[in-house]
């Protein structure tokens, strides 16, 4: 015969998937959310700022090595008096205490005294509220230029003339 068996019935419990017992979930949820992304925006935007800030010092260190180089290719250019080139800082012999002009043309009589007030016009062109100074040793010059740069040391180029 067949016997049929009889399994026990099991009660199954339906969970409460209310309205009630799921009021602001959803807005906690959202919350969060809204605040991880305002987080990651922050640190985006944190970053752009001191890319920035990166950007400018290297094209102001840029523009000191280009400088620096100019009136060396200056001295180069006039190899009959590299000593006349020497400058001592605050000694402004270019432009009028550092101010830039731009239709600034020199008109002193050598070409040394044309080469550093044309030179110190770029400089304070490009570079304003900077210091340099020029020192000649013999056949080796050396151009330092100094400016506010958050702590970081000077541009300093020294060469053989």
């Amino acid at each position: 015969m067949s016997e049929k068996r009889v399994l026990p019935q099991r009660k199954v419990i339906q969970p409460n998937y209310s309205l009630e017992s799921q009021s602001g979930l959803g807005l906690i949820e959202i919350l969060v959310t809204v605040l991880v992304i305002a987080i990651g925006i922050l640190g985006v935007a944190s970053t752009q700022v001191v890319s920035l800030q990166m950007n400018s010092q290297a094209q102001n260190r840029s523009q000191a090595v280009l400088l620096a180089e100019d009136i060396l290719d200056r001295i180069r250019a006039n190899p009959g008096n590299p000593a006349a080139y020497a400058l001592a800082t605050g000694s402004a012999q270019g432009a009028d205490n550092g101010v830039c002009d731009t239709s600034f043309v020199p008109a002193n009589a050598s070409v040394t005294a044309n080469d550093i007030a044309a030179w110190e016009n770029s400089l304070a062109c490009l570079l304003p509220a900077a210091e340099r100074t020029i020192a000649v040793n013999g056949n080796t010059v050396t151009v330092t230029i100094d400016w506010d740069q958050d702590d970081q040391s000077p541009v300093v180029v020294r060469t053989q003339i």
